[in-house]
Parts: C-alpha cells; structure tokens; sequence
C-alpha cells in the first residue's frame, strides 16, 4: 500500500464513529443536544470544505496539516507533537511529502540522532496554499470581530479542560 493510501485511510478512520458512539452512549441532557447538534453540523462542514480542497491539492488532510506545522527545520518528534500523533505517524507524513519533493529529511547539525524536516521551495508554495484555506474557514466570515473573538475564547476553554 502506497504512503498516499494509508495516509488517505487514516484521515478517513473516524467515518463510523456516529453509529459506535450511539450504540454504546448514554442520552445527553436536553441542555447538551442543542451545542451536539451545531458541533456535528459545524465539523461536517469544515471536514467536507478541507477534504475537498485538499484533494484539490493533491495532498492528504496528515500532509497539509503537516505543511502547516513545519516551520524551519522541524524535528520528527516536534511534528508529532504539534500534531498530536504518533511518531510513526509523522515517519509515514515525511515519506509523503518527500514522494512529493514537498520536503526532505536533514540530519540535525547539533544532534546527528535527530531527523529534521525542512520544506522545499514547492513545499513553502503550497504551504501558504494551504495557510490561506485556512484564512477562509467555513462560517467564519459570518461572524463579526466580537464573535469570532468569543469564539477562540470559548473553544481554547473547552479545549483546556479536555
């Protein structure tokens, strides 16, 4: 199996979650089911608007985050950890972007038992690519200043105490 199909499975593993979770969960309380319910809508959109124009890229959802994330010579283990996943995961995203002459792997100068990655020209180019989907986030534009500040606010809070 090529890097590009695994990578492509991977991004797609969470596609049964709906039917696991309902099979196996207990009822929410009435004052939860209405944020679930925009939650689940809001991520669809955002999964279909970044599936779509990552395809439109020619690149894998791991990859494109990926480019996004390296920024300088970046060691494996730093990327891993800015993606939250796995080592291994990230040896199979470098092995993308190489396959793609997006990005290559150096030897850290001050620690030959580090691999760095660093893009490419091409891989700068499409970085910023992928930076400016990002500028256009489904909904986004939809909310005022104010909003979109009590927005981040918000969600880094749920975040935190995840």
């Amino acid at each position: 199996m090529s890097t590009f199909y695994l990578l492509m499975y991977h991004s797609r593993m969470d596609t049964g979650w709906r039917d696991r979770d309902a099979a196996t969960s207990t009822a929410a309380s009435p004052t939860d089911t209405p944020f679930a319910d925009a939650f689940v809508a809001l991520f669809g959109e955002v999964k279909e608007y970044f599936e779509k124009a990552f395809g439109e890229l020619g690149v894998p959802p791991p990859c494109a985050k990926a480019l996004r994330a390296i920024e300088g010579p970046t060691s494996m283990k730093e990327l891993a950890a800015r993606l939250r996943c796995d080592g291994s995961f990230v040896t199979a995203i470098a092995d993308a972007l190489e396959e793609r002459e997006l990005a290559r792997r150096e030897t850290d100068p001050r620690d030959r038992r580090v691999k760095n990655l660093v893009l490419t020209p091409e891989g700068e180019t499409l970085r910023d690519q992928v930076q400016q989907l990002f500028e256009g986030f489904p909904g986004i534009a939809r909310l005022a200043p104010e909003e979109r500040d009590s927005l981040i606010a918000l969600l880094r809070k749920m975040a935190s105490q995840a």
